[in-house]
């Protein structure tokens, strides 16, 4: 008895179990400019709003917005939800045109910059523009960047844009995607465009408040999960069984495994857990085994 005991124990330590603690935050822009065809050789880094769409001069705006997920979310999270939330903080003249706006997943690194005003100001090096995603160094695939080179074929979330006001774009698979990838890989997190499909229609363009706008911050609302080991804990032995309990956070399904033997592929199913509606301390039981030892983990999936 007290051999198997001891094995039980240790299994608890060797177990791949996965519950998690659910958590939120919203993260402020940690850069964002703009490209513009009009000014080509223009920054907008320092700018409070950003263009983004087509001027009534037939002149494309593009908007770059990056941020840091990795540092200000825990290593090991399992991302749930992103979403984006921006404000349309000035029209054109004549009211414009309403459209549809996606985000795209930047393919290279480019600088915010320190240009300013409505038009932007000449670049410095390094700095990025219309015409190159570093100024005197690297130019995009063609001017403005290129969709499926410079910029994703994928659209990671769309929304419609009108009049003056805040717009969120929705969390999809892809938003999510880019976001678990940024914070596996920082090195590689450039961020996302922001471009309107109707880049051919005359009076699309935006002003978008940048992160310089401090009433007007763009947000990304970030839901995730945190992985939390449980443990097997109360092992006793009674009325012929071996009996454990274990805490089973709301809301997660758990799989109970044993198996006689620590050899791949040995693990049999005890009992399934359903989700539970409350944090829930779970007992469970396995009658005597007529083997010298029996080992026990807690499994679960997100």
């Amino acid at each position: 008895m007290r051999t198997f005991l001891q094995i039980l124990l240790l299994s608890c330590i060797l177990a791949p179990v996965c519950p998690a603690r659910a958590d939120s935050t919203n993260l402020a822009a940690g850069a964002d400019t703009s490209i513009s065809e009009d000014f080509p050789d223009n920054n907008f880094g320092a700018a409070t709003e950003l263009p983004a769409g087509l001027n009534n001069m037939s002149f494309r705006s593009r908007e770059l917005i990056r941020f840091d997920i990795a540092g200000q979310i825990p290593s090991n999270a399992v991302i749930k939800s992103v979403s984006l939330t921006i404000s349309v903080v000035r029209l054109p003249g004549t009211g414009g045109v309403a459209s549809t706006f996606d985000l795209r997943r930047v393919m290279a690194a480019w600088v915010e910059g320190t240009g300013s005003g409505q038009s932007g100001t000449g670049a410095n090096a390094g700095e990025v523009t219309w015409n190159e995603r570093a100024a005197g160094s690297l130019l995009w695939s063609a001017p403005g960047g290129v969709v499926s080179n410079d910029f994703s074929a994928t659209i990671s979330s769309s929304a419609p844009i009108n009049g003056l006001g805040s717009y969120t774009f929705a969390s999809t698979s892809n938003t999510v995607a880019d976001a678990q990838a940024w914070l596996l890989n920082p090195s590689a997190n450039f961020g996302w465009v922001l471009m309107t499909e109707s880049e051919g229609v005359r009076g699309t363009l935006r002003r978008f408040a940048s992160r310089e706008d401090t009433g007007n911050v763009p947000g990304l609302l970030v839901q995730y999960v945190v992985p939390v080991a449980p443990v097997i804990q109360n092992i006793q032995a009674a009325a012929g069984q071996f009996q454990f309990s274990f805490v089973a956070q709301a809301g997660q399904p758990y799989t109970a495994q044993y198996c006689d033997s620590l050899s791949p592929g040995s693990w049999n199913t005890l009992t399934n857990v359903s989700p539970q509606p409350a944090t829930t301390n779970v007992l469970l039981s396995d009658p005597f085994s007529t083997n010298s030892q029996r080992f026990y983990r807690i499994i679960t999936q997100f």
